[in-house]
Parts: C-alpha cells; structure tokens; sequence
C-alpha cells in the first residue's frame, strides 16, 4: 500500500534542508580561518547543527507522510536517537574535509562515499525506527537509488563548501543562498527517493512500544529545528564578528605601529628609517653585472631651524615644514623616495644624472625652495643649505653615501643661486 504528502509539511521540510545546508556553507567557509582549540568547537558545533538539521528534515518529511489507510504514524524513541548519530557524524566527516588546506579529488571522493553512507543510514535508520508489524517492505532498485543520490549530493555539497569561500565578498551571500537552496534539493530528493522506495503491508500496524506520535513531528520539528539553527548561525556570525574585530584592531596596531617606525607623522612622508632600510637594499640588489644600480641621494636642510621656530612659532614652522615636503613632491616627481630625514632636513633617493643636468635640476629647485612663504600673516624668509652624493663615487655604504649628502654645499637666501658641485 501507498500512502499520501502533506505538501506543507514536504515544504517545511525543504526550507530545514536549506537552512541546514546553508548552516553547513557557513561553518565550513568560517573554519578555515581558525585554528587549534577554536577550530574544534566550531567543527563540532558545526557537525551538530547540521546533523540535526538533516535528522529534523528526514523526521519532517517523515511527518508530511500521510500512513496507507490513515494509520497513525510512530517511533521508537530509542531507535529515533540513534538515527541522528550518523548524520552528525557524517556531517562531522564533511566539514573536516572542506576546511583542509589542501584536499585530493580522491579524499573528496571517499569522504562523499562514507558522508554518503551515513546519510543513507540515518534516512533507513529513522525508518526502521518506525516499528511495524508487519515490517516495511523496499523496493531494491529505489534504495539503490537513494543510496547513489546521497553520495552524489554529498560530493556536490563537499565541492560546493570548498569552492564557495573564493567568491567575492560583494556576492557572497546570494552565492552561499543560492547553494543551500541546490544542496537542500538534493537533501530531499534522498530523502523523498527513499519514502518512494517504501511500501506498507496491507494491515500493517505500528508497534505499541513506540513511545513517539508522528503526528506533533511536524511543524512542530520544522519550526525547534529551524529555530536551533538559526541561533547556532547567529551565535557563529556574532564570534565572527568579534573575531573579525579583534584582527581588524591587531591589524590597525600593526599599521600605527609601522607608521610611527617608518613614517612621519607632519608630512606623511617616509622617515630615515625607512631610507636607511631603503639604501641597504639598493645595495644589495644585483644587476646584469652582479653590482647595484647606479643612485643619487639629495639633502636639503633649514639651517636655522630653531632660531625659525623662535621667530614664527611651532605651528607656522610645521606648516612650512609641510609646504616644503609637498614642493619638493611636485618638483621631484621622478625621485624615487622623498623622506624627512630630521626635524630640519629632507633627503631624496634621485635616478643618476650627468653634472649639466644635476646642477639645472638642483638650480631650479633652489629657485623655488628659496621663495618666501607667508603664514598667517608673516612673511618667513628662511636659510636652508644642501648637499648630495651618488653611488658608487661617493661610498659604496649606506653610512658613507648619507654621510656625504649631508656636506652642505651652499648657504642659499631668497634668491638661490649657486652651482652643483661633484659629488662628495
């Protein structure tokens, strides 16, 4: 005999498949950034929410299942429990095997294989604790069937979870929904394949132990099994944000951290820290000829900084300090690196250059560096000095090569004029 659906319930229990399914998406893409003791909680937690997930769509399904005869439907509690260890620890075997580093398509293939079993155990188990005299009877061919749906559904949902993690966070969700909702349809057609493969005997009746009722394992089990997972995500999303904020605040320290050991905090610009770090790698890297680029090193300095800060004040000084930093940006845009090497100085990293064009180049910059500035209000006319070497005529270290730039040529006033010397 046959029975009929309640399609409600048929339903009911798609959407827990795809809430579970998508459980499963959400942990296995949440696993990979964890490690150790953490990792192994959410692995678990993991393994439980969607095992239980697929044991409350089997027992939903089960409940949309209208008994031949309008028999009422039963179970043995025992029977009904041990159904749910295989499909946690199915779904236990699954989330491993996406969250490995690496994984062979032959691991994927056996790990579908024993995933698939275990949902297929689970499916017959919850069946068999249906107790009935006399007993259900099977159609071969159909549990066959079932069997080799659950392995493919598995090796799909196994790909899926591995591949999902790598779409970008813009369509992540619409990605992540889009395979619960395939990975759900899978879920149920196992399941409904197997209901298929089924049939009860005429005047089958269900065992007086079962202890039970079919008839409150409906929306009842959809809606406990819905509302569990869903506060299992809630309760992942809230430790991934919390996780999400404390690398966000590491990575931010980080930053300050390196900022402040490499950058000035007035003009943005790299300080002598990361020039020296910057002149021992130009040292270090080989050409054609197994010896470094040929480089310039450029020094510009106010000579009476402090007498600057006495006359005009901390904040006019820093401002013109920054007006300075962003002219020689604008007048060196071939440079390679710009630093503030000091409260006073600049120093710049130049291409190599003939002499002509050094001192056309220096000159012109003279011109313009030696123009007064005003800041509210106060015309500041400053002194400032400079100097520069270049490699390998000057020294072949980097102690040597700053050492040299920083020989002051010539003491320039508003009109800057002077020649380039050779380098030092």
């Amino acid at each position: 005999m046959s029975g009929s659906y309640n399609w409600i319930l048929v339903f009911a229990s798609y959407c827990v498949a795809v809430i579970a399914a998508y459980t499963a998406i959400y942990f296995g893409t949440r696993l990979f950034d964890l490690s150790g003791t953490a990792r192994k909680f959410w692995l678990a937690a993991g393994a439980l929410c969607l095992g239980t997930g697929i044991w409350s769509m089997h027992f939903v399904g089960m409940s949309a299942y209208t008994m031949p005869g309008h028999a009422h439907m039963s179970f043995s509690a025992w029977l009904t429990l041990a159904s749910w260890i295989p499909a946690v620890l199915a779904s236990a075997l699954a989330l491993y095997v996406i969250t490995l580093p690496t994984v062979a398509w032959r691991s994927i293939a056996a790990s579908a294989l024993i995933m698939g079993a275990g949902i297929f155990a689970m499916h017959y188990g919850g069946m068999y604790a249906m107790q009935m005299h006399p007993a259900i009877q099977y159609d071969t061919a159909l549990v066959i069937l079932s069997g080799i749906i659950a392995v493919v559904a598995s090796g799909a949902a196994l790909v899926i979870c591995r591949k999902v993690r790598d779409v970008p966070p813009t369509y992540a969700f619409a990605v992540k929904l889009t395979a619960a909702l395939v990975m759900g349809a899978a879920i149920c057609g196992m399941h409904y394949t197997g209901m298929a493969a089924a049939s009860y005997p005429s005047g089958a009746v269900t065992a007086e132990a079962n202890s039970l009722r079919g008839d409150w394992m409906g929306i009842p089990t959809a809606i406990a099994a819905s509302i569990f997972l869903l506060l299992a995500l809630y309760m992942a999303y809230r430790d991934l944000r919390e996780a999400e904020r404390v690398r966000t605040a590491m990575r931010e320290r980080q930053q300050a951290v390196h900022q402040a050991a490499f950058y000035d905090r007035v003009t943005g610009l790299a300080n002598r820290n990361f020039l020296e770090a910057r002149v021992l790698e130009k040292l270090t890297v080989r050409d054609t000829d197994n010896a470094p680029e040929p480089f310039g090193l450029w020094y510009v300095e106010f000579t009476d900084y402090r007498d600057l800060l006495q006359s005009y004040g901390e904040e006019n000084v820093q401002s013109l300090v920054r007006h300075l930093a962003h002219t020689l940006q604008e007048q060196l845009r071939d440079a390679e690196l710009i630093v503030r090497y000091s409260n006073n100085s600049f120093m710049v990293i130049v291409p190599p250059m003939n002499t002509d064009t050094r001192v056309e180049r220096l000159r012109q910059l003279m011109k313009v560096l030696g123009r007064s500035q005003t800041s509210d209000g106060k015309s500041m006319v400053y002194p400032w000095g400079w100097g520069f070497s270049e490699y390998p005529v000057s020294g072949t270290n980097s102690r040597n090569l700053i050492r040299a730039a920083q020989k002051i040529r010539k003491q320039v006033g508003d009109n800057a004029r002077g020649q380039a010397l050779q380098p030092a």
